[in-house]
């Protein structure tokens, strides 16, 4: 599948993308992410042998804007803030939500700069709650974060981070969970 601008999954919607599916993200900057608003859930279901690819065309670092999720868990922020990266709202008191699930997934590319104090990480995890299944991810070629998680509850298992221009993890907002 070809990305060429952004894909956003509404509350109550659910993105499915199957083992071995291979996505090129246009080297569109900004204009080219995946979200899933609060309320919407993505369910990745890569394997060992057969993740979900996810790059841009060259996979230089800032090509594209990578993936995120917002959620309905706590954060310092409050109930119902803003995120940076395409203000979205994100934010509540169920530590127990649920975005979906993601596993054996592959992102290449990502990180694109929206403005000078602001830019997109690999995956970017605002609020995501604790129910949230995060295993077995890459990051690779990042221009910013690799992962980043704005308050909330979800855990990580199995991160690999290669070559991202900033953190590797980065945490804010009363992040409570785990890698």
């Amino acid at each position: 599948y070809t990305l060429n601008s952004s894909l956003i999954v509404l509350d109550g919607g659910k993105l499915i993308i199957p083992a071995g599916t291979k996505i090129t993200a246009r080297d569109g900057g900004t204009d080219v992410y995946i979200a899933v608003l609060k309320g919407g859930e993505i369910d990745i279901q890569g394997t060992e042998d057969n993740p979900v690819v996810m790059a841009s065309a060259n996979g230089n670092p800032g090509d594209w804007g990578g993936l995120t999720l917002c959620g309905d868990a706590t954060t310092s922020e409050g109930v119902n803030a803003t995120a940076e990266v395409g203000g979205f709202i994100y934010g509540g008191s169920n530590d127990a939500d649920s975005s979906g699930s993601i596993k054996n997934l592959v992102i290449i590319g990502t990180g694109a700069q929206i403005n000078s104090e602001s830019q997109y990480n690999g995956v970017s995890f605002y609020a995501v709650g604790s129910e949230t299944i995060v295993e077995n991810i890459a990051v690779i070629n990042g221009a910013d974060d690799g992962v980043e998680f704005f308050g909330g509850t979800v855990s990580a298992t199995n991160i690999y981070l290669e070559n991202n221009e900033d953190d590797a993890v980065d945490w804010t907002e009363g992040w409570n969970g785990t890698v």
